[in-house]
């Protein structure tokens, strides 16, 4: 098990509270302790503006209220943030997939998501970051 595992925070944004821990549950099978939720696009930037997320796996839902996931996302970015975004969402249209990799998503699952989708999403994040 690598010290990545350990010591990776985890935010997981989602305005639907049994998704939130689904996703929880799954991060914790995968031996991730440090977890953070939003349940709304304000919570979620500023989770992601605080220093010790600024190098986070981050599960981010495009449809939430008050600010959406992609604007969370290119906030992120312009302070800097070099979390590990992946975007999460019922939307697969193209255009929403294609935006949210051209802000910098390191990945796009669409809901309902499998344990196997998420389980891909956290090898390329430690692949990338290991």
């Amino acid at each position: 098990m690598s010290s990545l595992k350990k010591t990776t925070p985890v935010i997981i944004a989602d305005d639907d509270a049994p998704m939130r821990e689904l996703l929880a549950s799954l991060m914790r099978s995968h031996d991730y302790t440090f977890i953070a939720f939003a349940s709304d696009g304000a919570q979620a930037a500023q989770l992601m503006q605080a220093p010790e997320y600024q190098q986070a796996l981050v599960f981010l839902d495009i449809h939430m209220p008050g600010s959406d996931g992609l604007a969370v996302l290119a906030e992120a970015r312009t302070r800097g943030s070099r979390a590990f975004v992946v975007m999460v969402s019922a939307d697969s249209a193209l255009d929403k997939v294609m935006a949210a990799l051209g802000a910098g998503a390191g990945g796009f699952v669409i809901k309902p998501y499998s344990a196997q989708r998420i389980a891909d999403m956290v090898d390329k994040f430690e692949r990338e970051n290991g």
